[in-house]
């Protein structure tokens, strides 16, 4: 047999195989679930838009290109354990992942990805949170009890140190316009502040279940209006602060009925001042009004679409999409805001 008839046999049994995998369906015509919160017939105020596993589920896949991978073997690298999200010009997507102990970085637009394991020579054992600052980007090591600054492309920029040490670094936040880095530590129940340049501004809490108090603080938000969210997850509660530290209100208790909290972790506010507050126990984002006061749930046990299993993390972009690290499921689910602003309130009194 020549060379000629071997390659056209290969590309046969190639094509034969492609066709079993993918039927006869049109290429990228997969039907993908989008449910709304609340169910009708009330008005939806939050809808499901996307499940991100990978760069790969972000553009439609031909059979021409699975064909391609099939022969090359090209692979797109798939989350494993989703912990925190950022999103830098609402083009780049930020995740760590602590099974694979590293950082995705994920282009929105082209669908091109890079997965950062290690920086200066150091490699990633618990990456947790990730905050984006001036086209880079800040993660925390909660095992290596440090914080790391580089680029989109993992080249080093810095290290941020706390005097006298972290005892487990967690959650980041930016100010950008202040150009300030708030980073919780968990272990020691604060939340420090630093400048870009690694110099401790500030730093507030302490252990306590009083306000300005923490018990294992994990996550942190700043919102465009400089107000700071502190997932209190051992009170059971977020607290908000204004930039300098001082208390303005708190949302949340320990329950299990609506607008109560068992295991808060990721928090974010859009554009509208919605607060949207991750529990992992219950496996559901609760919304809440820029006063604290609950307005419906998002989400709820499982695997489908719009469901999570033990989420984490939650960010929050300038056109109010939300993403969620549902980290049980391996992905990082995208839900957005397109309720009327006017009816929140029927919407809450609707749930």
């Amino acid at each position: 047999m020549n060379d000629r008839m071997r390659n056209y046999l290969f590309m046969a049994c190639a094509a034969a195989t492609l066709f079993a995998l993918v039927g006869c369906a049109s290429p990228g015509l997969v039907k993908q679930h989008h449910p709304v919160w609340p169910a009708p017939p009330v008005p939806p105020r939050v809808i499901h838009r996307q499940d991100i596993r990978s760069s790969g589920d972000l553009q439609e896949t031909s059979a021409l290109s699975g064909l391609g991978r099939l022969i090359t073997g090209g692979k797109r690298q798939a989350m494993l354990r989703p912990h925190s999200a950022a999103v830098i010009d609402d083009r780049l997507l930020c995740v760590t992942d602590q099974e694979l102990q590293g950082v995705h970085v994920i282009d929105l637009n082209t669908s091109k990805a890079r997965f950062i394991g290690r920086v200066d020579g150091v490699h990633f054992v618990s990456p947790l949170g990730v905050a984006a600052f001036g086209g880079g980007i800040a993660v925390s090591d909660s095992a290596l009890n440090r914080v790391f600054l580089m680029t989109v492309k993992g080249e080093p920029l810095g290290l941020i140190d706390k005097p006298g040490g972290f005892k487990r670094p967690t959650g980041l936040a930016y100010d950008a316009r202040h150009r300030e880095l708030y980073v919780v530590d968990t272990l020691a129940h604060e939340v420090c502040v630093f400048g870009i340049d690694g110099r401790l501004v500030r730093r507030f809490g302490g252990l306590g279940t009083d306000v300005q108090r923490f018990n294992y603080p994990t996550h942190i938000f700043v919102d465009t209006r400089g107000r700071v969210f502190v997932t209190d997850s051992m009170n059971f509660r977020v607290q908000a602060f204004d930039r300098a530290g001082r208390y303005l209100f708190d949302l949340g208790a320990h329950g299990d009925a609506s607008g109560y909290l068992a295991v808060p972790k990721g928090v974010g506010v859009d554009s509208f001042g919605h607060i949207y507050v991750v529990d992992s126990y219950f496996s559901n984002v609760q919304v809440f009004d820029e006063q604290g006061r609950f307005l419906l749930s998002i989400g709820g046990p499982g695997e489908d679409s719009g469901r999570l299993q033990v989420p984490a993390g939650l960010t929050v972009d300038n056109h109010n999409r939300i993403y969620v690290c549902d980290s049980y499921n391996r992905r990082v689910q995208v839900f957005e805001y397109i309720g009327d602003v006017d009816h929140e309130n029927d919407a809450a009194s609707d749930n």
